[in-house]
């Protein structure tokens, strides 16, 4: 039967409804009686009687009664067939309608936008390449005879047996620029390295791949499967792995591309899977990321066996958890849940094989305002190297704390009221305030956290420099030797921001994680043998502190 368009079945439905009424009665009757019985039927009876007649002009009897000699040699289909064939109709007609011009123009537009940006991606590269032979070709800090003073530091330091490492000229620049990337495109420090070490290989190694980027015929993503894969081979394989892996790319996702990468380097290289899978070993890490609403997320690079029994380990546990109908009361967790506090309890709680980890419990580092602590206000909290949580979840974690750090500050200004001594050491007080107000390292894009870090002097001790609050910042031991080793430099604001001049003369500003120094108000800054009058009692004094009583806090610091 050919198709029709709308209009020509309806005449069809008005022609065979005058030949054939006795039929068109009849299948107008199981039409209706369809309707009546399939509770899926979403049009009229009416309606269904006219594509009946249409079905009977057809040859074909929509109906389910036995075959009579009146509908002899014709097709008997019920009513909700006949409904399935006009709606196919109708969809084939919608295909067949004209292509959306504007919807076309709109596409293109969107195609030449990433054309667009895959050739600056490869413009970028060139860049990126030439500005790493200019500091290589360079490889001097412009402070020669700082480098030799720090040379010569060090090497005192050693003959009285504690050698410090220092960076050579090479390293030094190499270095200094990858913070230079990193803070001038505001990425973390290992994207930088990969974007120096990919476009260094797209310039000179892989002329081909480098090709297709600038012609816009493959991402830059794409780019980064084939370096990736190729730089894991030996260099005299990369010219042909780059010719198999390449072909057809442009017409490949990035997870399609990846797949064959995969397979060509195992084609391709000359080393065994168990030579790779051991060198593969020595790489095994474990991360964590921060993510939004109080979550973050455990990352766990391991052997494909070891992340097996783990997921079957945990799979087995959560199931018989999942399983348990008697459970009260009842656990409405869904399985995904259940696996994922499984892992959490096995990893708090669980011990090695050898003993470790009995009685070795997890630190959890939490500020909390004090009013919040008691109640009087909703301010959040702030858990140590992931952001603030909740006033809840931060009453909750404290209630479980076994003890507690006092942090000296003035609940109205601010103003730290223990800063220490003048001494080069940083007393532990003061130690502690720092890694509560910093949060993390404080060296530009850096995201290390400030336990793991170490206290730095701004303004160097050694050119009379102070121990006080607002000298004192967090860098991590990278972050530490890019200030003192290269053209890195920083200064302190009272407010604590720091405020970072690169070799290249770009400027930038870290901010303290959490506000605790005093503000503008009450002192540009606070001596480091500033003392209080008599011994302060935050707790005490703050547990007469309400909302609506702001000044009743006992006597004020002196500032």
């Amino acid at each position: 039967m050919a198709r029709r368009s709308g209009a020509e079945s309806a005449a069809a439905v008005v022609s065979a409804a005058a030949v054939v009424p006795a039929a068109a009665a009849e299948s107008a009757a199981l039409a209706a009686e369809n309707a009546a019985v399939d509770a899926r039927a979403v049009v009229t009876a009416a309606e269904r009687a006219e594509w009946a007649a249409e079905m009977v002009a057809a040859g074909i009897v929509p109906g389910r009664r036995p075959e009579t000699r009146r509908s002899a040699g014709r097709k008997t289909i019920s009513g909700v067939q006949a409904l399935n064939y006009v709606v196919e109709a109708s969809l084939q007609d919608w295909k067949a309608r004209p292509v959306d011009a504007e919807q076309v123009r709109l596409l293109d537009a969107v195609r030449e936008c990433d054309l667009t940006i895959n050739r600056a991606h490869a413009a970028r590269a060139t860049a990126i390449d030439d500005l790493a032979r200019r500091v290589a070709s360079t490889a001097v800090t412009g402070r020669p005879l700082a480098r030799v003073m720090l040379t010569q530091q060090a090497q005192a330091a050693g003959e009285q047996g504690r050698p410090l490492q220092r960076w050579s000229e090479t390293q030094a620049a190499e270095e200094g620029l990858v913070a230079e990337l990193g803070c001038l495109l505001r990425v973390h420090e290992n994207t930088a390295r990969n974007l120096l070490c990919v476009s260094k290989t797209l310039q000179h190694d892989l002329p081909a791949t480098r090709a297709r980027l600038a012609a816009g015929l493959i991402s830059y993503r794409h780019v980064e499967v084939i370096v990736d894969n190729a730089l894991s081979l030996p260099a005299d394989s990369w010219a042909a792995f780059e010719a198999e892996a390449l072909t057809g790319s442009e017409d490949l996702t990035v997870g399609q591309l990846k797949k064959r990468a995969v397979t060509v380097r195992e084609l391709s290289h000359p080393e065994s899977i168990v030579t790779r899978h051991k060198k593969a070993l020595s790489r095994r890490c474990f991360s964590v990321m921060p993510a939004r609403d109080g979550m973050a997320c455990l990352e766990l690079t391991l052997s494909q066996e070891d992340a097996a029994a783990i997921t079957d380990r945990v799979d087995t546990l959560a199931r018989s958890l999942h399983n348990a109908a008697a459970l009260e009361p009842v656990d409405t967790r869904h399985l995904g849940q259940q696996r994922l506090d499984v892992a959490v309890d096995l990893l708090l709680t669980g011990v090695t094989e050898t003993g470790l980890g009995a009685g070795v419990q997890g630190l959890v580092n939490v500020t909390v305002p004090v009013l919040t602590l008691m109640g009087h206000s909703e301010a959040p909290g702030t858990l140590d190297g992931f952001g603030p949580i909740d006033a809840e979840t931060a009453r909750r974690v404290a209630a479980t704390a076994k003890s507690f750090t006092r942090i000296p500050i003035h609940p109205e200004t601010s103003a730290v009221l223990s800063v220490g001594k003048t001494r080069y050491k940083v007393p532990a007080d003061l130690k502690k305030w720092l890694e509560i107000r910093d949060g993390t390292c404080r060296f530009p894009g850096c995201t290390r956290q400030a336990r793991h870090s170490e206290i730095d002097h701004t303004h160097d001790w050694q050119y009379n420099g102070e121990t006080r609050w607002n000298n004192l910042a967090h860098l991590c031991k990278r972050g530490h030797r890019l200030k003192t080793e290269t053209g890195w430099t920083a200064q302190q604001a009272p407010d604590g921001v720091l405020h970072w001049t690169s070799p290249a003369g770009k400027h930038y500003a870290t901010h303290p994680a959490t506000r605790l120094g005093p503000n503008s108000a009450a002192s540009e800054y606070i001596p480091a043998t500033s003392t209080a009058q008599r011994p302060i009692d935050v707790w005490a004094d703050l547990a007469v502190l309400t909302p609506d009583d702001p000044n009743q806090a006992g006597d004020t610091a002196p500032f």
